[in-house]
C-alpha cells in the first residue's frame, strides 16, 4: 500500500464536511491520482444500469462544457461495488458529473461475414439505382439483397441502431452505404418524392458516410436523431456499450456533440458527392436513350429537377440536424453536478411533483416568469441564409393569392369568410404567419386547443395549438416562431371549443428576429380563429385548465449526496 499523502487528507475532510464519512483506511495506489467515484440511481435508490456518464470542467451545472472523460455505468442491485471509479488523469480540480441513461439493454453486436466491394463506390449504388429498370423502361420493385437498409422506412430505433453498429466495421460500411443510396436514389429519380424532406435526409446520411472524420455511425445518429431526438440517450449506451465490442474504442457523448458541430460544414462535401453520383447517373440513363426516348427522356429531366434542388436540400438537413443534435444533449441529459477529486457523489433522477406543474383552475403568480430578459436572442434561434430569405419572401407574395383561394371556396364557413371580408388587409398580414394556405377546420364539441400565455388575459389572442407546447422553450420558439417580446412563454392554457365554430389552421411560417441576421423557422401547427368585431373568440369560462409550461415549472429534485471517497466502495 502507498502512504497516504497530505492532500488526500485534505480532500477527505473537505468532503467529509458535506456530510460524509471520513475512510479510515489506507488508500490504494489506483486512488492516488485524480479520481471521483459516482452513482446514479432512481428515487427508491435502486441503480440506473448501463446510464451513459459524462464528467466535464465546470460549466455553470449545464451540459457542454470541456469533456474530460465519458463511459458507461455498470452498476447493478448485484454488484459487489456501489460506486464507479472515473480516472480523471492530469486534470484536479472541480468537476461536474451528467448522465443520459436508456435502461434497455443494447441489442448484442453480431460480427457480419466480410464483403468485399471490388467497384466503384459512386458506380455500385448507381447500377443498383438503374437496375430498378425493366425491359419497357419503368419502374419495378427491388428484390433480394438490396431490400434492406433504407428501403425499409419504418425501421424500430433498434434496428437503426443495430445497422449502424454494423455499418461502422470498415469495407461492410461502404456497401451498406451504397445500399441505402440505392433506395434513396430510387425514392428520388422513380418514385419522385424528391420534395419529401425524409428522403434527402437519407441520401445526406449516406453520403456522409464518405467523411473519413464521421464515418457511418454518422448515418445511424443522423436517423435517429432526425426519427426522435429523445432517443439520444439510446444511442449513446449503443455507441459507448455495444460498439465497443467490436474493438472501436468511440466516445458517444464527444462523437455526438462533434457531429452537431461539424455537420453543416460539410455540406458542400455532400453537395459535391451527390452530382458526381448524378453524373453517373445520367451518363447510365442516356445509354438507353435510343431504345427508350420518352421514358430517358423524363427521367432525365427528373434528376436535373433533383441537382437544382439538392444543395438547398442538404443545407436545410444540416441545419436541422445540428440543432436536433443540440436539443437532444441538452433535453435530455440530467444537470450536471459538482464533485472536487477524490470524493464519491451519489445523483438521482430529478422528479416533477405533478401538483406544481398543474391543472390549476386559475392563474399562478409565478406563471408571469418575472425578471424575464426580452431584448435576449430568442431561444431557439437560427442563422439567416438564402432558403430562409426566400421563403419569407415567397410567403409575403403568396398570402394575397392563398386569400383570394379561399374566398372562392364556395364551403367556407360563414363565419371565416365575414371574418376576411371586415378586413380582407389585415387578414392577409394574417396569412403571411402561415407558411403555407391554411385549411378550415370545424370544431365539434369536446375539442380542446392550447395556447401559450404570458398573463392571465392570454386567452383573448387568436393564435392556437392543437396540442399543448413541447418540452423546451427552444424548440417551442423554433416551432411556433415567438418572439420575446410577444410572449413570456410562463404557462399554457387548455379551452374548450366551439365556440367559435370554425377556424383556419396550418403551417407556421419562419418568422425574423428583427435586425440581428437570425430567425425562428417555423413548421408547427396554429390555429387562427376569427373575432366578432372586438369581441375575442374565447370566453374567460372556456378556459379549463391553468399549466406552467415545461421550462417554467416549479420542480423537486433530490440534491446531489457528496462524501469523501473510500477504497472499497468502487470496483478497484
Amino acid at each position: 500500500m502507498a502512504e497516504v499523502s497530505s492532500e488526500y487528507n485534505d480532500a477527505q475532510t473537505a468532503a467529509s464536511s458535506e456530510g460524509g464519512q471520513v475512510s479510515s483506511n489506507a488508500c490504494k495506489s489506483c486512488h492516488m491520482g485524480n479520481w471521483i467515484h459516482i452513482r446514479y440511481e432512481y428515487t427508491e435508490e435502486d441503480a440506473i444500469t448501463d446510464a451513459v456518464y459524462v464528467v466535464q470542467k465546470p460549466n455553470g451545472g449545464e451540459p457542454g462544457g470541456e469533456v474530460i472523460t465519458e463511459g458507461v455505468l455498470t452498476v447493478t442491485d448485484q454488484s459487489a461495488h456501489k460506486y464507479i471509479h472515473v480516472d480523471l488523469g492530469d486534470y484536479n480540480g472541480e468537476v461536474e458529473v451528467f448522465f443520459f441513461d436508456d435502461p434497455t439493454e443494447p441489442v448484442p453486436f453480431k460480427e457480419p461475414a466480410p464483403v468485399v466491394d471490388e467497384r466503384g463506390w459512386l458506380e455500385w449504388a448507381a447500377d443498383g439505382v438503374i437496375a430498378g429498370w425493366n425491359a419497357t423502361g419503368e419502374a419495378i420493385s427491388w428484390t433480394g439483397d438490396v431490400l434492406a437498409g433504407d428501403f425499409n422506412e419504418d425501421m424500430s430505433t433498434g434496428q437503426i441502431i443495430t445497422n449502424a453498429v454494423v455499418t461502422a466495421v470498415p469495407v461492410v460500411d461502404q456497401v451498406a452505404d451504397a445500399r441505402d443510396l440505392v433506395a434513396n436514389g430510387k425514392l428520388l429519380i422513380w418514385d419522385k418524392r424528391y420534395n419529401e424532406i425524409g428522403v434527402w435526409v437519407g441520401v445526406f446520411a449516406c453520403l456522409i458516410g464518405l467523411v473519413p472524420s464521421l464515418g457511418s455511425l454518422a448515418k445511424g445518429v443522423i436517423k435517429i436523431i432526425w426519427k426522435n431526438a429523445a432517443e439520444i440517450g439510446r444511442v449513446l449506451i449503443y455507441i459507448n456499450k455495444a460498439l465497443h465490442k467490436t474493438g472501436m474504442r468511440i466516445n458517444g457523448y464527444r462523437f455526438v456533440k462533434k457531429l452537431g458541430d461539424d455537420i453543416v460544414g460539410k455540406v458542400g462535401f455532400v453537395s459535391k458527392k451527390f452530382d458526381e453520383f448524378l453524373d453517373i447517373m445520367a451518363r447510365k440513363i442516356s445509354i438507353a436513350k435510343g431504345l427508350f426516348p420518352g421514358t430517358v427522356a423524363d427521367a432525365l429531366r427528373t434528376l436535373e429537377t433533383v441537382r437544382g434542388m439538392a444543395r438547398q436540400k442538404f443545407a436545410q438537413v444540416a441545419e436541422e440536424i445540428s440543432t436536433r443534435i443540440g436539443r437532444g444533449l441538452t433535453a435530455f441529459a440530467t444537470k450536471a453536478h459538482r464533485v472536487l477529486p477524490s470524493q464519491s457523489i451519489i445523483i438521482r433522477r430529478a422528479v416533477r411533483a405533478v401538483v406544481e406543474a398543474g391543472p390549476f383552475l386559475k392563474w399562478q403568480k409565478r406563471m408571469a416568469r418575472e425578471g424575464f430578459d426580452e431584448k435576449a436572442l430568442e431561444a431557439g434561434a437560427k442563422q439567416m441564409d438564402e432558403v430562409a430569405e426566400r421563403r419569407i419572401r415567397d410567403i409575403r407574395v403568396n398570402a394575397s393569392r392563398w386569400q383570394k383561394e379561399l374566398l372562392d371556396d364556395p364551403k367556407l364557413p360563414p363565419s371565416l369568410r365575414s371574418a376576411i371580408e371586415a378586413d380582407p388587409e389585415r387578414f392577409t398580414k394574417t396569412l403571411k404567419t402561415f407558411g403555407s394556405k391554411p385549411e378550415c377546420r370545424v370544431f365539434q364539441p369536446g375539442d380542446k386547443i392550447y395556447r401559450v400565455v404570458k398573463d392571465q388575459d392570454g386567452h383573448v389572442g387568436q393564435y392556437w395549438s392543437p396540442r399543448k407546447p413541447p418540452k423546451t422553450e427552444a424548440e417551442w420558439r423554433s416551432r411556433d416562431a415567438v418572439l420575446n417580446k410577444w410572449n413570456k412563454g410562463g404557462a399554457y392554457i387548455v379551452v374548450e371549443v366551439p365556440p367559435p365554430s370554425a377556424a383556419f389552421i396550418g403551417e407556421i411560417g419562419p418568422q425574423k428576429i428583427g435586425k440581428t441576421g437570425k430567425y425562428l423557422e417555423g413548421g408547427g401547427t396554429q390555429i387562427w380563429l376569427p373575432r366578432k368585431g372586438s369581441k375575442p373568440a374565447v370566453k374567460p369560462s372556456q378556459v379549463k385548465e391553468y399549466w406552467y409550461t415545461d421550462w417554467n415549472a416549479p420542480t423537486s429534485a433530490v440534491r446531489a449526496a457528496r462524501n469523501a471517497g473510500k477504497i472499497d466502495e468502487c470496483d478497484l
